[in-house]
């Protein structure tokens, strides 16, 4: 079999302090252009091992523990691995007999995490939640009551409980209460709407800058003056340009100095992105997830255009998580910003290239790759092999820059 290339995404699981705990890496062969999910045998086992062996997985993850799926065959036969580093879930849909429960007792004897994916509650299991670490309950595919006799049937293996699919933060807030201390899903990246709660002042302040720094007709002596009234905000830009992810051959000392060295475009996004980065009642989290996606965007955008356009990419990326760092509605929050058409149009409606792009970052995101239009990407010099190393090259940027706005 010819192995062509191997579509690869990450998807956080957080802590009760929204801090991120872990990452699930999720595998598509393209093997005949066709979705072909990892399914055990000995052909995708090996999709596995080349994607490991081609990518650096500890640039993809960082320090956190990478969830992967193992069906029955990759139980029975288990790649080299290092168990201090990967925790292994188990398909709900594998058979449980004698041999399966002996082979999962010699992975957890042997340093491996085990976790249950999907789990829906059978006595059949019950030897297996004694090997146990982590279940996983789907909390969109249980009621409340049964989600409650989940919790309680599972209490006495002494197993953590992590919710999946939490696709909003009042179910986060409810599965915790529950007893839940893994969480999973796309809450952190939607708006918290709490009944009677107004825009805190801190934040319209943030809000009234961004709309000045995006003003596409101002200057940049003018949006350094906007930067200079924001000490906070003056002292993180020129850490950041003095910092290892720039290349400056002499320290940094002025704002003055840091805004004429990035230029107007550049001045603009790093102020827009470090202004959410200051929020502090924010995750880090949604900091990074945010900054991975403007630059996915922006590198998917370099393929087809030149590198002013190619900035619209990034800012439309930055700003599509408006909503969840302001917790309103995005269409609310973009009326106020003074922003191009082509800009608006992508964030809205998902109109032209910047809307193909954005929902194709998007749909990456969620490991949804059915949901991508290859055949407009490829018409725009974009295949899966580009795709895929735009989105490991913005993981990487992503956690540079992390570091180097002071929110690692």
């Amino acid at each position: 079999m010819s192995i062509q290339h191997t579509l690869l995404a990450r998807q956080p699981i957080f802590d009760k302090d929204l801090n991120i705990s872990a990452y699930e890496l999720l595998f598509r062969s393209d093997m005949n252009n066709q979705a072909s999910f990892l399914d055990g045998d000995s052909a995708t086992s090996q999709v596995m091992l080349n994607a490991f062996n081609e990518l650096d997985i500890e640039e993809v993850v960082q320090h956190h523990p990478a969830y992967i799926n193992f069906t029955r065959n990759l139980i029975l036969n288990p790649p080299p691995f290092d168990r201090k580093r990967y925790v292994i879930e188990v398909l709900e849909t594998v058979e449980v007999d004698d041999e399966l429960i002996r082979h999962l007792q010699a992975l957890k004897d042997s340093g491996y995490t085990i976790a249950l994916d999907d789990f829906v509650y059978d006595s059949r299991w019950d030897p297996v939640l004694r090997i146990a670490d982590i279940v996983k309950l789907d909390v969109l595919a249980l009621d409340q009551n049964a989600l409650h006799a989940h919790v309680q049937t599972l209490k006495p293996f002494k197993v953590q409980l992590l919710a999946e699919k939490v696709e909003t933060h009042e179910m986060f807030h409810a599965c915790k209460e529950l007893g839940f201390t893994l969480f999973q899903g796309y809450f952190l990246s939607r708006p918290e709407h709490i009944k009677g709660r107004k825009v805190p002042a801190s934040k319209l302040v943030v809000m009234n800058l961004l709309a000045q720094i995006q003003n596409p007709d101002a200057e940049l002596a003018e949006i350094a003056g906007v930067i200079a009234k924001d000490p906070v905000l003056s002292v993180k830009l020129i850490r950041l340009v003095n910092s290892a992810a720039f290349s400056a051959r002499r320290e940094i000392t002025s704002l003055q100095h840091a805004v004429s060295l990035l230029g107007l475009r550049q001045v603009k996004s790093w102020a827009t992105l470090l202004s959410l980065s200051s929020m502090a009642d924010k995750p880090h989290a949604l900091s990074l997830h945010t900054m991975t996606r403007a630059k996915m965007c922006q590198l998917i955008a370099e393929r087809f255009a030149s590198p002013a356009e190619s900035d619209a990419y990034f800012t439309s990326g930055l700003l599509s998580n408006l909503d969840a760092f302001f917790d309103m509605e995005l269409p609310d929050i973009l009326t106020t910003m003074p922003l191009s058409r082509d800009v608006m149009d992508g964030l809205l409606t998902g109109q032209g290239r910047i809307g193909l792009i954005l929902a194709s970052v998007i749909a990456n995101e969620r490991a949804n790759w059915d949901a991508i239009d290859w055949q407009r990407l490829k018409e725009l010099n974009v295949g899966e092999q580009e795709f895929e190393k735009a989105y490991l090259d913005s993981i990487r940027w992503s956690g540079e820059m992390q570091t180097a706005v002071g929110n690692d």
